[in-house]
């Protein structure tokens, strides 16, 4: 997994220092600390989604995606995980739309700011970002992202974004909800419609 470097962070802060936009509903930072999902339908407009799609399109022909793999494995058989995954930030750049993907960066990056102020919890400015597909049958089983208890460490994965771009029109018979285990409550499912933008803490909370 790539990480941002500090010369690709620092570019969005002359965006940014101007004030923090609100993108979220209010209710995000108590959901999150609920231990549930906070769903922000319509974060991506449907333009931006296009030319996103139009994006992960180039990348593909360009042999740009690979076997996306769990946890700490790297090779091999992995029958925890079947999907495919591409970094969009160290890619070259005049592959497909740059500025789409720019664009979509920096509204997750104002969510980011936007949610270590109401949440009081610093959060790294090197966000990891991907593009992820899951084929027609692909999968990602239960787990959190972060073992806690088994791995403390200074800096972890906790504050999880997604942002579904999948075709307009998805229902629930086309699959993939992201499948949530609240704390003490019944199992919660997120159907990925096209722009939904989906938050939690995904070093607490169990997903698939």
């Amino acid at each position: 997994v790539r990480r941002r470097s500090t010369r690709q962070a620092a570019m969005l802060t002359p965006l940014l220092a101007s004030g923090l936009v609100v993108l979220l509903d209010e209710a995000a930072p108590s959901t999150i600390r609920a231990g549930r999902v906070h769903v922000e339908r319509g974060f991506a407009p449907p333009r931006l989604v296009q030319d996103l799609r139009h994006d992960i399109d180039c990348l593909t022909t360009a042999g740009l995606f690979e076997r996306a793999f769990s946890g700490g494995t790297s090779s091999g058989d992995d029958a925890f995980r079947n999907a495919e995954m591409c970094d969009p930030v160290g890619r070259d750049r005049s592959v497909g739309l740059w500025d789409a993907f720019y664009a979509v960066w920096e509204r997750l990056d104002l969510v980011r700011q936007e949610l270590s102020a109401a949440l009081g919890r610093e959060m790294s400015t090197e966000m990891e970002l991907h593009y992820v597909r899951y084929p027609v049958g692909g999968y990602y089983r239960r787990h959190v992202d972060e073992d806690l208890d088994a791995n403390p460490r200074a800096l972890t994965r906790a504050i999880s974004f997604i942002c579904y771009l999948n075709k307009p029109g998805w229902c629930a018979a086309d699959g993939g909800e992201l499948r949530s285990y609240p704390p003490g409550e019944p199992p919660s499912d997120v159907l990925p419609e096209s722009g939904t933008l989906v938050v939690f803490d995904s070093a607490r909370v169990e997903h698939k």
